[in-house]
């Protein structure tokens, strides 16, 4: 009996020791069903951590190009000149295509100051686009005031001759290196600059002593000095008191802006000079414009370019409207031999006064004759 229930215990023990080793086998392999589940969500949270980098980069890339840019905008022009309309025309546009993510405070009048005061706070980072003459950056690059130099450019299609050049685009290119300043477009033909005085202008002798308001340009200065003229340089907005007043009896300008400006008001004679192919320039500083993304460079150079040539279609289509509407107040005007006065003005490039490259006269007009 005993031995029975010895052998009894035995085989007992021996089950227990059985099952044991199953289970034991089954936790270290782990069950099939239970391993695949466990693979499966592994290889979700794989998927889910995947898709979740790519949105994260979309994210990063969203938030770059949601950053925006605030300019001041500075014109010297009155809010009443055409040129303010075109001004807020290409603002309005590069707005909306950006939707709100480049916006604009125009400022004209002057209100930032003089061209060359703004221009150079543009040549130091400021966030301002401007509206200047290609005289105002005689420090970076001096030769571009040929440009705006008497009697250098004759007619208005020259512009574009300039624009496609070589030498334009060194020009530019130098700017935006040495002075920190892109030139978005340069095209805004403001018309043909004429003088009003006070008293009549018929020969260049007649300017002879003639205290002339001119821009603080270096060519606008030994141009009325070779006519014979004692220049007094001051801001635009400031003509208007100073004819008033007789600290100049004449000033010289497109007669658009002559007559958005009121000056026929306070000076009754034009002559027609067509001295300066008047154009001007949008700049911006270079630093703030290399940092906007690809896609709102293009809108804003496309945008200025365009009202550009808006502007030079309007100016060329309203001169004569605007020279009815200042006879009708009052103005008289005087068609003078151009040519004398082209004679007597070309001593400018030989006095020594202008900052420019040798032979840069002749360049230019090859550029032009071509």
């Amino acid at each position: 009996m005993k031995r029975l229930s010895a052998l009894f215990l035995v085989g007992v023990m021996a089950i227990s020791m059985a099952a044991c080793g199953q289970m034991s086998g089954s936790q270290e392999s782990g069950d099939p069903k239970t391993g695949n589940q466990e693979a499966e969500v592994q290889k979700a949270d794989s998927q889910e951590s995947d898709s979740q980098q790519p949105d994260s980069q979309e994210s990063n890339e969203q938030e770059d190009t949601n950053e925006t840019y605030n300019f001041k905008v500075s014109i010297t022009q009155a809010p009443t000149d055409p040129l303010a309309a075109y001004t807020q025309q290409w603002m309005d546009e590069v707005t909306q295509k950006t939707k709100g993510a480049v916006n604009f405070e125009f400022h004209p009048n002057g209100e930032l100051g003089t061209i060359n005061d703004v221009c150079e706070q543009i040549s130091r980072g400021a966030s301002i686009i401007a509206y200047a003459g290609p005289d105002a950056f005689s420090s970076s690059a001096p030769d571009l005031a040929i440009l705006n130099s008497q009697y250098c450019l004759t007619s208005a299609d020259q512009i574009d001759a300039i624009n496609q050049s070589d030498w334009f685009k060194e020009q530019a290119e130098k700017l935006a290196q040495d002075g920190n300043t892109r030139i978005l477009s340069w095209n805004f033909f403001t018309g043909y600059r004429h003088i009003l005085s006070k008293t009549p202008i018929e020969t260049p002798d007649d300017l002879n002593g003639v205290q002339i308001r001119v821009a603080d340009s270096p060519a606008a200065i030994a141009f009325v000095k070779a006519l014979g003229c004692s220049p007094v340089v001051t801001n635009w907005n400031e003509v208007y008191s100073s004819l008033s007043t007789n600290i100049v009896t004449a000033c010289e300008a497109p007669l658009a802006t002559l007559y958005s400006s009121s000056l026929q008001e306070v000076a009754q004679h034009c002559t027609l000079t067509n001295h300066l192919v008047s154009t001007g320039m949008m700049v911006i500083p270079e630093d703030i414009f290399t940092s906007m993304p690809k896609e709102y460079q293009d809108i804003l150079t496309d945008a200025v370019y365009q009202a550009g040539v808006d502007f030079t279609q309007d100016s060329l289509s309203s001169e004569l409207e605007y020279r009815k509407k200042m006879e009708e107040a009052g103005v008289t005007f005087i068609e003078p031999d151009v040519n004398a006065f082209a004679e007597k003005a070309s001593s400018m490039y030989s006095s020594g006064e202008l900052p420019f490259s040798d032979g840069l006269y002749e360049e230019i007009q090859n550029i032009i004759t071509r």
